[in-house]
């Protein structure tokens, strides 16, 4: 488990060296100093996850499409759609690593019928 542990330690600290890890922290920075707005952030960022997780498939389309409609304009504000955006590149990374850590195990990640 050490090893594990120290393998862990080393791609957190390269993450944490990436430029797209240094832009989040600058966005998330720039926009901790708006709290009105940071706060509207992350209603949206709660709202966009229920909405991603929830159970309704039936009315899931529709309630996407209302959510975008809704957040349009606030989207469009710069320091909204560049934290987002700063964000998403993290999540991707951390996709990444996961996609390729289950690649390389022979783990069953679907169901079989």
């Amino acid at each position: 488990m050490k090893q594990i542990e120290e393998a862990i330690e080393i791609l957190g600290n390269a993450i944490r060296g990436s430029a797209e890890y240094k832009r989040y922290q600058e966005k998330k920075e720039r926009l901790h100093h708006l709290p009105e707005l940071e706060k509207q952030v992350m209603e949206y960022r709660r709202k966009n996850f229920e909405l991603q997780n929830s159970q309704n498939a039936a009315g899931l389309y529709e309630a996407t499409a209302q959510f975008e409609q809704e957040y349009r304009e606030f989207r469009k504000n710069p320091y909204v759609s560049e934290y987002l955006a700063a964000e998403l590149a993290i999540c991707r990374i951390v996709q990444q690593i996961n996609w390729t850590l289950i690649e390389g195990l022979d783990f069953e990640v679907g169901f079989e019928e």
